[in-house]
């Protein structure tokens, strides 16, 4: 019986001895050093510091920078991806050890703000992409971390997974623009110059047109572009935001000083070239195009000698210039009936009030046209002088709905029944005519005629 109890007793104490010895090394045993600096390091998002982590055969550098950092993106989108970075945290709780193992697990909690959220993706741009993920709830995930702490050294078991579940936005869609602007620009022209070379022009404009698929993502650049001749810049835009697929980009005589002008006010000769650059000074087109003057001698004014019916049956227009001629839309054009006088297509009652004829063009004009009226009481406008116009004035176009146009008015009290002649001009000068037009005023008022 005694040796019962011995053998009990010395079964008891290799128990005791066994269970210490396991206690003691698993104090002797911390995980928590190794899994707080892996997740610093997943944070900071070196591979190469990551690789540390791995064995030589488990993956390669060029695997974690393709899910860390992917190549080929643009700046916007390598600083949309730091910023959802920078939101990510990690709180490392305690390991639970499995002795027989030799294996810990580690559960990990990380916080992440939610870019998904529709205030991050209704963002814009970057900083009100940032604030939104300042704004927004975080979202929050559990991370099962093994540790294998067989030997020497301790292990965490298949890191790959862990970082690729950190990084899972970087292979998610954002909608961010890919590539540069330039690789969405499609053409560029200009502006009633479709051989790149100017006469006597006040002003000058290209459109450059963008790929509709642009406006599909978020945080497109702007855009800025300069204007130069020789050595000299010109002009420098601010940054422009691109808001449709054609925009037009211009020099005008007030974005310039009288320097870049003739005595004549016109461009002084040369080659201009246009720049245009994204926000970052990267370039997306460069333009060039020449400026020419040419000296008009003065231009005799005529017009032509029409029965009284041709005018209440014809509109009586003529164009002098070709550029204008294909510049203007004729079928929008002639006489404008302002106050409902007409009682022709370039007639009017002696009851009106305004003269008005509507000179229809391309949307891209906006030169200054200047012109004069005439009155003659014969259909042969002989006894004229052209020094001694009964009305003279200029105007710009104006945009209706779907047309611009020149509203080349002459309103009065009381017209004469006879004949108005108006002279169009491209210059104050009033040398080159670009076109003529006629109308008569009878002597009956428009209610007469129409019965009224």
């Amino acid at each position: 019986m005694r040796d019962i109890k011995r053998i009990i007793s010395v079964l008891l104490l290799v128990c005791i001895i066994v269970s210490a010895a396991g206690c003691n090394a698993q104090q002797n045993v911390d995980v928590r050093p190794l899994c707080e600096s892996f997740f610093n390091d997943v944070k900071e998002g070196d591979p190469s510091k990551l690789m540390s982590y791995f064995d030589s055969s488990d993956t390669t550098l060029e695997e974690l920078r393709a899910v860390i950092r992917p190549s080929g993106l643009n700046e916007d989108q390598y600083a949309y991806l730091d910023a959802i970075k920078k939101t990510t945290t990690f709180a490392v709780q305690d390991p639970v050890y499995d002795m027989e193992s030799r294996k810990a697990t580690v559960f990990v909690t990380f916080y992440q703000a939610d870019y998904s959220a529709p205030e991050a993706l209704s963002a814009k741009d970057l900083t009100s992409f940032e604030s939104a993920l300042a704004s927004v709830p975080n979202k929050t995930g559990t991370l099962n971390v093994s540790v294998d702490f067989n030997g020497d050294t301790q292990k965490i078991l298949d890191p790959k997974t862990l970082i690729d579940t950190v990084y899972a936005y970087t292979s998610e869609k954002n909608d961010v623009m890919p590539g540069g602007l330039k690789d969405f620009f499609v053409k560029g022209e200009f502006v009633l110059a479709p051989e790149r070379i100017y006469t006597n022009a006040k002003e000058l404009g290209i459109r450059v047109t963008f790929s509709d698929e642009l406006f599909g993502y978020r945080f497109v650049p702007g855009i800025r572009y300069s204007v130069s001749r020789g050595d000299s810049v010109l002009f420098t835009s601010d940054i422009l935001p691109v808001d449709g697929e054609v925009m037009r980009l211009d020099l005008k005589k007030e974005m310039t000083d009288d320097s870049s002008y003739n005595d004549s006010g016109f461009l002084l000769e040369g080659v201009y070239k246009f720049e245009v650059t994204d926000d970052r000074g990267n370039e997306v087109v460069t333009m060039n195009c020449r400026v020419q003057n040419k000296t008009y001698e003065k231009e005799t004014l005529a017009f032509q000698n029409l029965k009284k019916d041709h005018y209440l049956s014809n509109l009586v227009f003529d164009f002098k210039d070709e550029d204008m001629k294909k510049n203007a839309v004729i079928y929008k054009s002639g006489w404008w009936d302002y106050d409902s006088t007409s009682v022709g297509k370039s007639a009017f009652g002696s009851n009106t009030k305004t003269l008005g004829f509507s000179l229809a063009v391309n949307k891209d004009m906006t030169d200054e046209l200047f012109y004069d009226y005439y009155y003659s009481k014969d259909p042969d406008f002989k006894g004229i002088s052209e020094a001694q116009p009964v009305y003279s004035s200029s105007c710009k176009p104006s945009v209706y709905d779907d047309q611009s146009c020149y509203d080349l008015d002459y309103a009065s009290e009381k017209f004469e029944p006879g004949f108005y002649g108006i002279a169009v001009y491209s210059d104050a000068s009033k040398t080159h005519i670009i076109m003529t037009a006629a109308c008569i005023v009878v002597k009956e008022s428009s209610s007469d005629i129409k019965g009224n």
